[in-house]
């Protein structure tokens, strides 16, 4: 079949820290019945680096990574930098559309080997780095003390030593550093609302006290009740999400204080470890503003996992988190 781009969408790409960064571009292509989901974000000034990722049903095919120290090194200009993340973000959607997936990938893994080539030689030069012994007593030194002994042959007072006694030198063993996985790249910022267990007081009587001795009064008698119209995500129902779950969420988009349901609206669902590379999925509301998604959670025993689930409509957009447990 030809080559044709059914869906293409650009939006802000997500901030999940303090350091500014340069809007992202996410665009959908379809290449012989396959659609392929390309994702440029800038990950900002402490990596100094631009990231582009091709995905295909939430599995990352290839990808490519552009370090810019040139420009900070040159005095930062967002909008230099801004021009070359738009540049690369056309470059892969260009290959995809004339059906170059292949060479994106083998560029991808000629890339990945050069990394881990990179972290085994500097393993390597620091296992062989000389480790200082302490220095031997030389021969002529003990025969020199050996003379000397018979000084001490004659009886003498005690004495302390001026100087504390130094013990031998024992080398602590080498640590090797931990090599993480080249392509898996995490923001920790995005687990900072992670839930924080606090110590439990246990109260043995528990005093309840009559209905008549409570009065509860609202802070807004007798006020008018603030509204508004901004955009709003909700995950209908109470959802415990462990690592390996297969299950369907609803998720619902609404506008304002008398929540009007958005329909149309573009949903980004995101599953983000430190043991597995991210997973994504995408929906859209109908009608009453609802949408259904079937989530697969990547399977992991250790580490941290968050999902995301963000709403993009008119220009604006929402967000929510939620943690997933091992499992």
């Amino acid at each position: 079949m030809g080559k044709k781009c059914r869906f293409s969408r650009c939006f802000p790409a997500l901030k999940v820290n303090k350091i500014k960064v340069i809007s992202g571009f996410n665009t959908d292509i379809e290449f012989e019945d396959v659609v392929y989901h390309v994702q440029t974000e800038d990950k900002g000034l402490s990596a100094k680096k631009v990231i582009s990722l091709v995905y295909v049903g939430g599995t990352i095919l290839a990808s490519k990574r552009s370090p810019y120290d040139d420009l900070v090194a040159a005095g930062f200009d967002e909008n230099v930098l801004a021009e070359r993340l738009q540049k690369q973000h056309r470059l892969i959607c260009a290959a995809i559309k004339a059906g170059r997936i292949d060479d994106l990938k083998e560029m991808t893994a000629k890339a990945s080997a050069a990394r881990s080539a990179s972290a085994a030689h500097a393993v390597a030069e620091t296992v062989s780095a000389p480790i200082s012994l302490p220095q031997t007593v030389e021969p002529t030194e003990l025969a020199t003390a050996a003379a000397g002994a018979e000084l001490f042959d004659q009886p003498r007072t005690p004495f302390a030593p001026t100087e504390p006694i130094q013990q031998p030198f024992v080398p602590e063993p080498f640590v090797f550093p931990q090599i993480t996985e080249p392509e898996l790249e995490l923001d920790i910022d995005l687990f900072a609302d992670a839930p924080i267990i606090e110590d439990v007081s246990v109260i043995e009587e528990i005093f309840v006290l009559p209905d008549d001795a409570v009065a509860v009064i609202s802070e807004l008698s007798g006020r008018e009740r603030p509204s508004n119209a901004k955009l709003d995500v909700e995950l209908l129902g109470d959802f415990k999400f462990k690592g390996g779950d297969r299950l369907t969420v609803h998720i619902m988009v609404c506008r304002g204080t008398e929540r009007k349901v958005v329909t149309g609206a573009q949903i980004l669902i995101k599953v983000l470890g430190s043991t597995f590379r991210p997973v994504i999925f995408h929906a859209k509301s109908d009608s009453n503003g609802l949408a259904q998604v079937h989530l697969q959670l990547p399977h992991f025993q250790a580490g941290r996992a968050a999902l995301l689930i963000r709403a993009l409509d008119g220009g604006e957009e929402i967000e929510l988190r939620r943690v997933v447990t091992p499992g």
